[in-house]
């Protein structure tokens, strides 16, 4: 059969998968990894990761359509070098070249939040539909656009980059150099830094009812179980979490205005609990509220999104 493979590449592991020209995955595998690695000693490991994969499902590397890596960081306008990532501190890194060291096939690179994008688009909540906004909320706060169906990344690939859109100019510092970002709002990261701070304030806050009086236990979804339990400070925490995400998603449909913004990461075990308020807010604020507004919605691809976004870049990509 003809396939794709998807590789994807991150602090802790590197993934292998066979992807059909459907974009469902056929079969996976992954090894440890970390990030203290030179960029020819990752891809040494995910050529043998593939070939491996490949082996066991009795497949020639002859008849895979293309090889599409997924990493976190900065893409070159060429799509053959990581410029920069923070989290792995690779700096004009040729991930492509390298690549093409072990493989004649077609290799396509993208940023990770981009290909978890496409994923969603080709198979998962934007299925059948041409216009989508993807947003992954994790330490940082990533992202991808859809348009047409296929992925836009601007006229120089660095496009898409939605996690330094500034929401308050006043605020923290980001990594990125300005304050503000939506990042610094309503990142996984900021929310648990934005909930111990307010349990410190508050010495008989039921977030420490919680989090069993261990600090290291908040995680993101901590306000907002102690505000379902009636604590004060831990409401406020999360109406000010739900104002920053409407505020920056609002900005989004001005802008954009897909058909749907997607929301993925640990915090969206929430549900509705967390959709609800964001929706409600979004749709009294977008300029065009008497049109019909972007749907939004829950990522349906899970751990898998990763691999099959990578793996279709060669038939998405614009």
């Amino acid at each position: 059969m003809k396939y794709n493979i998807g590789v994807a590449i991150g602090s802790r592991f590197i993934q292998a998968g066979v992807v059909d020209k459907y974009g469902r995955l056929v079969a996976r595998t992954k090894i440890d990894s970390h990030s203290e690695r030179t960029i020819e000693d990752i891809v040494a490991e995910a050529k043998q990761l593939i070939i491996s994969l490949l082996d066991n499902q009795d497949l020639d590397i002859r008849d895979a359509k293309s090889i599409g890596v997924s990493c976190p960081g900065l893409m070159d306008e060429e799509g053959s070098r990581i410029v920069k990532t923070h989290i792995m501190g690779f700096q004009k890194a040729p991930i492509r070249d390298e690549f093409k060291k072990y493989f004649s096939n077609p290799v396509h690179v993208e940023n990770e939040a981009h290909c978890i994008a496409l994923a969603e688009s080709v198979g998962g909540a934007a299925e059948d539909l041409d216009y989508s906004v993807t947003i992954h909320i994790g330490t940082g706060i990533s992202g991808g656009v859809i348009i047409n169906n296929r992925l836009y990344t601007g006229f120089n690939g660095a496009g898409g980059v939605l996690g330094h859109m500034v929401i308050d100019k006043h605020g923290k510092e980001c990594s990125c150099g300005r304050r503000g970002c939506f990042e610094t709002k309503c990142s996984e990261k900021a929310l648990i830094a934005q909930t111990k701070e307010a349990a410190e304030k508050n010495p008989d806050s039921l977030i420490w009812k919680v989090c069993e009086n261990d600090p290291t236990r908040i995680t993101g979804t901590t306000a907002y179980e102690a505000m379902k339990l009636g604590d004060a400070a831990a409401k406020e925490i999360f109406d000010e979490y739900v104002d920053n995400m409407a505020v920056a998603l609002t900005n989004i449909s001005n802008i954009l205005m897909p058909e749907v913004i997607i929301l993925s990461g640990g915090i969206t075990v929430l549900g509705e609990g967390l959709l609800k308020p964001v929706r409600e807010k979004m749709y009294n604020w977008v300029y065009s509220r008497e049109y019909t507004l972007p749907m939004l919605k829950l990522s349906e691809m899970g751990s898998a999104s990763v691999l099959i976004g990578a793996g279709m870049l060669g038939t998405y990509k614009k």
